[in-house]
């Protein structure tokens, strides 16, 4: 009887060590993005996860995923703790979004030129030179946009497109399209194999720069004003603890950790002209529900990008 209780004891006091050693044990945290193009941005980040392990004290995974709408998928499953993503992203996720909510974002400086931008330009021998001619011919116009996922690119385009009465651009024009990047949407509308592209605004000024003479050949439509750029989402599930602690290592990466904040910018071209994070909330993007002082669908624009 003596050997079998001290058998019981010591089972019981290695169970009651190991239920003390299980609720100290805290499953991986995944940071996620999406890629753009050939950069997958996880080399980006991964400094950035490498200080978040260490300042909670838990294994951080950084993934990828193949594009925005599948980051916004594994966001809404629930698969994604801390997650950068697109100003885009962010207002499609919000449509019926209960899983994370916007902490930050990096700032866009205010002597800031030319940052992050939308431009619509027109092949001169289109004919279009201003948003009259445009409009008056735009059921015999192609026009292309980025991408799906972007929102220079397709977003806000579309907004500045709605706010002139063009509200579905696939109805209003002869042909909708995408070039796939910022890059191949520049040399479509100068190379003639569409009619007006719609895209952001360094990759604009970085063509121009590299050739003047492409002034001769493309007519600069329209500029939008500086966009926001998109926010840092915290999984709402996290405890007020983590929360805080996500938010003051964002905030103080510009004091503490510079090289750390440098490498995350430079897996955004829109990023180059910020400075540090800043505190933010949904009411952060409010600009987009009224464009330019006019108005613009914007829930009807994410829910028809939404739904392809």
């Amino acid at each position: 009887m003596l050997v079998k209780t001290k058998r019981t004891g010591a089972c019981l006091l290695v169970g009651l060590l190991c239920l003390i050693g299980c609720r100290h044990e805290r499953p991986e945290l995944v940071v996620a993005t999406y890629t753009y193009s050939t950069n997958d941005r996880v080399g980006n980040l991964e400094p950035f996860s490498k200080q978040l392990s260490q300042t909670l004290g838990v294994s951080v995974h950084t993934k990828s995923y193949p594009d925005v709408a599948a980051m916004i998928s594994g966001v809404r499953s629930g698969e994604v703790d801390v997650a950068f993503i697109n100003t885009l992203g962010y207002l499609l996720l919000q449509l019926d979004n209960t899983t994370m909510t916007p902490v930050s974002a990096l700032n866009v400086k205010d002597d800031a030129s030319d940052n992050y931008k939308t431009v619509m330009i027109a092949n001169k021998t289109s004919g279009i030179n201003d948003e009259k001619s445009l409009l008056e011919k735009s059921e015999g116009l192609r026009i292309s946009f980025v991408s799906e996922g972007s929102t220079s690119g397709n977003l806000v385009p579309r907004l500045y497109l709605s706010s002139l009465g063009v509200h579905n651009p696939e109805t209003r024009f002869l042909q909708v399209s995408y070039g796939g990047d910022h890059t191949r949407t520049f040399e479509d509308v100068v190379s003639g194999n569409t009619d007006i592209g719609v895209l952001g605004s360094n990759e604009y000024f970085k063509q121009i720069s590299k050739d003047p003479s492409l002034k001769d050949r493309i007519v600069l439509l329209w500029r939008s004003e500086e966009i926001p750029l998109g926010p840092v989402l915290v999984k709402n599930d996290l405890s007020v603890f983590d929360h805080n602690r996500i938010k003051q290592i964002l905030f103080n990466l510009h004091i503490e950790n510079p090289e750390v904040l440098e490498s995350i910018k430079a897996g955004w071209s829109e990023a180059k002209q910020s400075e540090r994070f800043i505190a933010i909330s949904n009411s952060y993007y409010d600009r987009f529900r009224n464009f330019n002082g006019r108005s613009a669908n914007l829930p009807a624009i994410l829910k028809r990008i939404g739904s392809r």
